[in-house]
C-alpha cells in the first residue's frame, strides 16, 4: 500500500501534524509513507529538516510554492504523485485553509491519480465561548483537529506520539550545554521563547525582561533564551533590560537540541511559536503568550497544562494579521498575569 500525506508549513505546523503522522505508520506498519510538503525559502526550518532521521516517513517529496503558478512546474509536481500510484491520500491542510483552496487541491490529487482521497474538511468550532455578552469561537488545537481528520481510517485518536527525532547525540550536546552554565536541579530552570515567526505574536522584548527578573528574584530561577539564529539581538536586548544572568542560547541549537533544552526547563514562557509546541511535545508546561489574531484553541499548545493568555475582547480580534500597528491585543496582556501563571507552576515544584 502507497500513502501520501500532504502538510505543510514550518517547526510548529510540523510538529503538530507530528502525531497524525506516527498514528498513520502505527495504523499501517507495512506501507510505503511519503509526505508531500513546501520547500521553506525564507530561512526558516521546514518539514524537510524537522522530520530529517525520523521513523515514520519513508520519504519526503517537496516543491517550491512560488512556482506553482507556472504551468509546466506544476503539471510536472502532478506527474511524479501520479508515477507513485497513490492508494490513499490523507490530507492535513493547516487550520486557515479556505474551502477554495480545498476544492482545488482536491481536484490536483484526483487528477494526480490518488485512489482515496481523505482530510478535505473545514475546520469547525468545538463549542461558542462568551465573554462579556461577544460569542467567541473555540477550535480544537492543530494535533486534536488533525487526528480527528484520520479516525474514519480505525485509527485510535487517544493515542498521541510525536516521535521527535532527538538522538543521542542532541542530548549529550545539550548536556555539554548544561555543564559549562553550570545549570542544576537544585533552583527552577525557565526557558523564555521571546520571538516567533509573525512580528504580531510578539510581545515586547522589556516585558520579557521584567519577568525573567521577577523570576529570579523570587524563585532564584536559572533563566535560558531560546529562538532562530534571526532573534540574537532580540535576546541580548533582554539580557541587558534584566540585569540578571541569563543564558542565551538563541541561535546556538538546533531545533532537535531545543526540544531537549526545553525538556530539561520546568517552565517554557512563549509567545505563539514552534517552541511552544515542541514544549508540549516533550511534557514541559506552557505559559504562553498569545496575540488574538488566530481563534482560540486552535494554535495554543496541545495538552491541558499550559496556560494561555490572550485578550479577545477587542473588536479588532481574529484579524490574521501578521503585522500590525498598535499590537493592541498582545500588548495589553501586562507583566504581572505572566508572572503569576509562572507563580502556579513553580509554587508546586
Amino acid at each position: 500500500m502507497k500513502i501520501l500525506i500532504y502538510r505543510i508549513g514550518n517547526l510548529g505546523d510540523t510538529v503538530c501534524a507530528m502525531p497524525a503522522m506516527v498514528a498513520i505508520r502505527r495504523h499501517f506498519s507495512d506501507a510505503w509513507i511519503g509526505l508531500l510538503t513546501n520547500k521553506e525559502t525564507m530561512g526558516n526550518p521546514d518539514a524537510e529538516e524537522i522530520l530529517k532521521n525520523n521513523d515514520f516517513i519513508d520519504e519526503i517529496i517537496t516543491y517550491d510554492p512560488s512556482r506553482m503558478r507556472r504551468f509546466l512546474y506544476l503539471y510536472k509536481l502532478l506527474k511524479r504523485i501520479r508515477s507513485l500510484e497513490i492508494n490513499l491520500l490523507v490530507y492535513l491542510a493547516i487550520s486557515k485553509s479556505t474551502r477554495r483552496r480545498l476544492i482545488r487541491d482536491w481536484f490536483f490529487f484526483f487528477f494526480a491519480g490518488c485512489e482515496r482521497l481523505l482530510g478535505f474538511k473545514m475546520p469547525r468550532p468545538t463549542k461558542i465561548s462568551i465573554k462579556n455578552c461577544v460569542k467567541i469561537p473555540v477550535f480544537p488545537q492543530e494535533v486534536d483537529r488533525l487526528m480527528s481528520l484520520v479516525a474514519p481510517l480505525g485509527i485510535d485518536t487517544t493515542q498521541i506520539g510525536f516521535h521527535l527525532p532527538i538522538k543521542d547525540r542532541d542530548k549529550e550536546n545539550v548536556a555539554a550545554i548544561w555543564s559549562h552554565y553550570r545549570l542544576c536541579d537544585k533552583y527552577p530552570i525557565i526557558a523564555i521563547c521571546p520571538g516567533g515567526k509573525f512580528a504580531v505574536n510578539h510581545w515586547r522584548s522589556d516585558n520579557f525582561a521584567r519577568v525573567a527578573f521577577l523570576l529570579k528574584k523570587e524563585f532564584d530561577a536559572q533563566i535560558i533564551i531560546i529562538g532562530g539564529p534571526g532573534e540574537k539581538l532580540l535576546g541580548e536586548r533582554i539580557i541587558t533590560k534584566a540585569g540578571i544572568s541569563i543564558v542565551n542560547l538563541i541561535g546556538k541549537t538546533t531545533y532537535t537540541e531545543s526540544a531537549e533544552v526545553i525538556s530539561r526547563c520546568s517552565l517554557l514562557v512563549s509567545n505563539d511559536c514552534g517552541p511552544a509546541h515542541l514544549a508540549s511535545a516533550v511534557g514541559t508546561p506552557v505559559v504562553g503568550i498569545y496575540s488574538s489574531r488566530n481563534f482560540p484553541g486552535a494554535w495554543h499548545p496541545w495538552g491541558k497544562n499550559h496556560t494561555v493568555l490572550r485578550n479577545d475582547s477587542l473588536p479588532c480580534r481574529f484579524c490574521f494579521k501578521t503585522e500590525c500597528e498598535t499590537m493592541e491585543c498582545i500588548n495589553s496582556i501586562k507583566v504581572d498575569q505572566v508572572f503569576e501563571a509562572c507563580k502556579g507552576y513553580l509554587y508546586k515544584e
